[in-house]
């Protein structure tokens, strides 16, 4: 039983610094971390913006709701949510907290 026990305890260590907390479905809080973490590092808010993702990533995200977006579908409702939001240091909570201010922001830039 030793054996098993230390095996055990190796996998749950694993997963104590592998997993990481997530706001909603992790493609399109991938996607709004991605989007934010860009838009970091370009140091301004972008004019255009280019997804390229899998397939696999797409096809997840293309029609579920983006946490606390008031509805909003899709990657790039994600991608903008990411953008508006910001704060790519929150990583895939990044999404937990959108003020109704920065709803009407993310809808402002899907619009244009």
């Amino acid at each position: 039983m030793k054996e098993n026990d230390a095996l055990y305890n190796f996998y749950i260590q694993i997963l104590h610094e592998e997993l990481k907390f997530a706001t909603g479905c992790t493609e399109p809080i991938a996607i709004a971390f991605c989007a934010a973490k860009a838009k970091d590092l370009l140091g301004s808010m972008p004019t255009e913006v280019k997804i390229i993702a899998s397939g696999n990533v797409i096809k997840n995200a293309k029609s579920v709701v983006v946490p606390n977006t008031g509805g909003l579908r899709g990657v790039l409702s994600a991608a903008a949510a990411g953008i508006v939001v910001g704060k790519p240091c929150l990583e895939l909570q990044i999404l937990n907290d959108v003020s109704d201010e920065q709803k009407q922001e993310i809808r402002d830039f899907l619009n244009n």
